[in-house]
């Protein structure tokens, strides 16, 4: 097995994989909640609710659409991701369902509708990880069979503003999804518990610096993925050369 990959062959291996899950997934749902209350107060301030024809420049929008995109992406990843060398509750769930009984492990039982609710993010985050080609059939041109003059230049339209009821829908739709992963992230903990039958208790603190270890431990998966780092003893040998991370 490669460090690409992970395999739950104990009971441990389930909990530092649900404990990563945890501390990943409250950390973006904190980001993305602050940023989605600061929409918020955004919208209030310019009350673009009862005036929602109020224009907004397009660099406040597309600024809000990328600080809100970043945890949203991040969330669909930690719930949703089917692929085998992807971290997820989905991953989790589907390992632990497999292994469970044979390891004395157990694990909440789903409703048909939090089964649906799973699936859904992973749909989600299918759909959101890659530009799909329909996109292209949509455009009036391919669907006319239009001639793309190459003599010209590619001209790009960027709007400078954009009506205010745009920010409104926007932090709608963000919040909905807020809901829902809270939902999940719920249900994880109790999954948590169900694990290491003690409960799921996280704890904020805030710090000077931030953790020169998370700095370490991104570096440390750069490094398996570009394969510059191929063992665990190329791992305990970083951890022993830098001591104070």
């Amino acid at each position: 097995m490669g460090l690409k990959d992970y395999t739950f062959n104990t009971k441990e291996d389930f909990i530092h994989y649900i404990y990563h899950l945890v501390v990943g997934i409250s950390n973006s749902i904190n980001s993305f909640e602050m940023q989605l209350n600061d929409l918020g107060d955004y919208i209030t301030e310019r009350n673009l609710i009862e005036k929602k024809r109020r224009l907004v420049s397009a660099k406040v929008y597309e600024r809000y659409c990328y600080l809100l995109g970043s945890p949203f992406d991040n969330l669909l990843n930690l719930f949703g991701d089917n692929a085998a060398y992807g971290s997820s509750y989905k991953n989790y769930r589907k390992n632990v369902k497999k292994k469970g009984s044979s390891l004395g492990i157990t694990y909440m039982k789903f409703t048909p509708e939090q089964e649906e609710r799973l699936n859904e993010v992973t749909t989600a985050r299918d759909w959101a990880s890659h530009v799909a080609v329909s996109l292209i059939h949509s455009t009036e041109d391919k669907a006319f069979d239009n001639k793309i003059d190459t003599r010209e230049p590619i001209y790009i339209s960027l709007p400078e503003n954009y009506p205010g009821f745009r920010l409104v829908k926007l932090y709608i739709e963000h919040y909905e999804s807020l809901l829902s992963f809270k939902e999940l992230f719920c249900l994880l903990k109790k999954d948590y518990e169900e694990l290491t039958g003690t409960p799921c208790i996280v704890l904020r603190e805030s710090h000077h610096l931030s953790d020169i270890g998370e700095l370490t431990v991104a570096s440390i998966s750069a490094g398996i993925q570009t394969k510059k780092v191929k063992t665990i003893e190329d791992i305990q040998r970083i951890y022993k050369e830098n001591p104070h991370v």
